[in-house]
C-alpha cells in the first residue's frame, strides 16, 4: 500500500523521503492504518486538525476522504508545500513555544499528532486537545515510550549528553493522564521493536517485522518503543 500522497513534480519533504525506506514504510503503514481507523469510526467527515503537518501527506489523505483541514507547523517552507497540495486547507504557522492550539473550543472532529514528540509530550497537549475536540471527537497520535528497552537507552544517552529527549515519558503514565482528562482509548498498537535507524533500508526489515507480528509484540504497548493510538473524547 502506498504511504505517501504526493503527486508528480511535487517537492518531497525529508520525512516523505524517510517514509520510502523499508523501515520508514513499515512505520508509516501502522500510522496510516490508525488514521484510517479514525476516519471509518466517524459518521461523517467534519473538520480535522493536524499538529505538525510537515508537507501534509496525512492531511491530504483525510482531505481526499472529504475532511476540511486545519494544518499547523513550525516550518513555513513545509507548510507552503502542504498548502499547494491542499488548497482548501487553512495552514497556520505556529511557534515551538506556543501553548495553545489555534482553534475554537469544541470545533474539531479529529486531531492528528503523528511523530511530533515536542507537542505530544508538552504540558499543554492533553488539555488543549480536549478543549478543541467536539464530544466524541477522536485524536490519533504516535508516542515515544520511555518504558521500553529503546526508550531507556535513548533517555540515558539524552540525559548524559544534554540533548533532546525523545523518550521523556512512559506511555503508561501519560495514558493515565489522558484517560483522567476524559478520553477513552479505542485502538493501540506497539511497534519499533528492532534496532534499525529511522530511514533504514536493511533487507532484514521485512523479516523482523514479521517476527514482531508473530511474537505478538505489537500488543505489548506498555513496553513498546513506539505506540500509535486512537482515543475518543468522552461525551
Amino acid at each position: 500500500m502506498e504511504t505517501t500522497t504526493t503527486h508528480e513534480n511535487d517537492e518531497i519533504t525529508y520525512w516523505e523521503k524517510v517514509a520510502k525506506s523499508r523501515w520508514g514504510s513499515y512505520t508509516s503503514e501502522i500510522e496510516k492504518d490508525a488514521i484510517l481507523r479514525s476516519h471509518y469510526l466517524t459518521t461523517r467527515p467534519t473538520t480535522a486538525l493536524e499538529i505538525g503537518c510537515e508537507g501534509g501527506r496525512w492531511s491530504k489523505l483525510l482531505s481526499d476522504f472529504g475532511w476540511r483541514l486545519i494544518c499547523t507547523d513550525v516550518n513555513q517552507q513545509t507548510l507552503n508545500i502542504c498548502k499547494k497540495r491542499i488548497p482548501t486547507a487553512k495552514c497556520i504557522l505556529v511557534s515551538p513555544d506556543d501553548s495553545k492550539i489555534p482553534c475554537n473550543t469544541e470545533s474539531r472532529g479529529l486531531v492528528l499528532c503523528i511523530e511530533v514528540s515536542p507537542a505530544i509530550t508538552a504540558d499543554w497537549f492533553i488539555d488543549e486537545v480536549f478543549r478543541v475536540l467536539q464530544k466524541g471527537g477522536l485524536v490519533v497520535g504516535t508516542f515515544w515510550n520511555q518504558l521500553s528497552y529503546r526508550g531507556l537507552l535513548q533517555h540515558f544517552i539524552a540525559s548524559s549528553r544534554g540533548s533532546y529527549d525523545w523518550y521523556s515519558l512512559s506511555y503508561s503514565a501519560w495514558k493515565r493522564r489522558f484517560r483522567t482528562r476524559g478520553f477513552t482509548f479505542i485502538h493501540e498498537e506497539g511497534f519499533y521493536w528492532f534496532p534499525f535507524q529511522r530511514a533504514s533500508n536493511s533487507p532484514l526489515v521485512p523479516v523482523t517485522t514479521r517476527i514482531e507480528r508473530f511474537l505478538g509484540l505489537r500488543k505489548l504497548v506498555c513496553l513498546s518503543p513506539w505506540v500509535v493510538f486512537v482515543a475518543q473524547k468522552d461525551g
